[in-house]
């Protein structure tokens, strides 16, 4: 019987050592491009082939695309171009011979999972509940045709929007939108659109940040700049502005410049 138990334990420690080693060289292989959005700019999901990110042509603000290479977590930047050099380019990015369509992250229960895409504020069905409708009139236009969108870096506390002295029944925390592309060996995820073709090859032990950002200066006056979202839209709808519920006086707007979605519009 003691024979028994000691092979019983012998098995158990190999098995645990296989998936240990297994989940080691799954971690080494893994290669992912992940981009974050900030500052004014529209994520479109009406098209079901693609989605479209427009940056918004508004004053003082810079739209800036920057790459990363990260290794052995070491971060080396190995592409970047804003202002007039993304002027009216439309971009597409995409993964060749890859048929997958771009998708939204839903977990079952999105209140236990700060990573469902339904935390990122959606104008058309947070707000509306019907399609808004975009205006062609943006700084730049990008295409994703691949990867996941998720939510992350929910906010502490909870928005409400308000229009007057209207107050929306929206109240909640709202999250910052995210994708991701995972690569397997032999992939590579391909920009074009900026007079020469940018390759994300897949490489063992190497990921890749990409910030498409839309910001004003640092000492830019503190305006609500929420406000330029609605001269995208073609729709008379009220301009409802986001207010932090439990708000300080000195910064009622602290969300002016994130990026929202459109779940319904297309961006052309």
């Amino acid at each position: 019987m003691k024979k028994v138990s000691i092979l019983v334990v012998f098995v158990c420690i190999c098995v645990a050592t296989m998936m240990i080693n297994n989940v080691g060289v799954n971690a080494a292989n893994k290669c992912e491009v992940k981009f974050m959005f900030d500052g004014l700019q529209a994520i479109a999901f009406g098209n079901p082939n693609k989605v479209t990110d427009g940056i918004l042509d508004v004053h003082h603000h810079t739209p800036k695309l920057e790459i990363k290479e990260i290794q052995k977590g070491r971060e080396k930047v190995i592409f970047t171009t804003e202002g007039k050099d993304l002027y009216k380019k439309v971009l597409n990015i995409s993964m060749p011979n890859n048929l997958h369509k771009p998708t939204r992250y839903y977990s079952p229960d999105m209140s236990k999972d700060a990573s469902d895409f339904r935390w990122c504020l959606d104008i058309e069905t947070d707000l509306f509940q019907k399609q808004l409708y975009l205006k062609d009139n943006f700084f730049t236009k990008i295409n994703f045709n691949v990867g996941t969108f998720y939510a992350e870096n929910i906010t502490q506390g909870k928005y409400q929007f308000v229009a007057g002295s209207k107050i929306h029944s929206f109240n909640r925390e709202i999250g910052r939108p995210t994708l991701k592309v995972n690569m397997d060996k032999g992939d590579s995820l391909v920009i074009v659109g900026l007079g020469k073709e940018i390759k994300l090859s897949h490489q063992i032990g190497v990921s890749y940040f990409v910030s498409i950002t839309n910001l004003p200066p640092k000492d830019m006056m503190n305006i609500n700049h929420f406000a330029f979202y609605y001269d995208l839209v073609k729709t008379d709808v009220p301009n409802y502005m986001p207010v932090a519920v439990r708000k300080a006086a000195f910064a009622p707007y602290p969300i002016a410049c994130e990026a929202v979605i459109f779940g319904k519009s297309s961006i052309e």
